[in-house]
């Protein structure tokens, strides 16, 4: 039977799913969360580390930066749908920077890796899991978001993007291309870390885009 692929986003590790998997098996859906590695990765391996898990028929979901990794990775019919959660949604000849807001005059050097920001209650997080959170975040390599991408146009997509997300992170300016395109997304109710705030919603979204691929 086919499972859930999940990707996370940038500083998180595979441990940014861990309340949205039990959820998705109480639905009789199966879930693997990848790590993508750290050091020096280019966009490929991050590719590679998604792929080493996929199946025939899997459905590959990515959070904020994993959805790029995400889209990128999804070629059919080895994979069946992407399904996105407040990710900035990349289109083939792009690269990550460029679908995250204006550019700066300059970028940082691809070997450069990133700071995580903390987060707390102005993220929409208690102090208990801030604290579970912050302990592990990680810094996160630019390297991936300067290489360009091919998407697979035939892979269906399913969008959704978080109603508390400030207007500067790069899922918000992919919300107004959806509108002005007049593409469907949904919204969730939540900060950007959904599927750690709102882990079940998140998975009934995940649930119910899953549901279009069954016969």
């Amino acid at each position: 039977m086919s499972k859930c692929v999940l990707v996370h986003g940038a500083f998180r590790g595979s441990w940014a799913w861990d309340r949205v998997i039990p959820v998705l098996s109480s639905h009789g859906l199966s879930a693997v969360a990848v790590d993508l590695r750290g050091g020096e990765p280019s966009m490929s391996e991050w590719i590679d580390d998604v792929l080493r898990v996929v199946e025939p028929g899997d459905i590959v979901v990515g959070h904020s930066m994993g959805g790029v990794v995400a889209r990128a990775a999804a070629r059919w019919p080895q994979v069946s749908r992407v399904v996105l959660i407040d990710a900035p949604v990349i289109e083939s000849g792009q690269r990550a920077v460029d679908v995250s807001g204006p550019l700066p005059s300059s970028l940082p050097p691809r070997n450069t890796n990133i700071a995580a920001t903390f987060v707390s209650e102005t993220n929409g997080f208690d102090a208990p899991l801030a604290a579970w959170v912050n302990e592990r975040l990680s810094p996160t390599p630019m390297g991936p978001s300067l290489d360009a991408v091919e998407v697979d146009e035939r892979v269906p997509l399913s969008v959704a993007f978080c109603s508390l997300t400030p207007e500067f992170f790069p899922s918000v300016a992919s919300r107004r291309r959806f509108e002005v395109e007049g593409r469907e997304y949904e919204m969730i109710a939540s900060h950007h870390d959904a599927p750690l705030l709102t882990p079940i919603t998140v998975a009934d979204f995940i649930v119910r885009a899953a549901s279009q691929d069954r016969t």
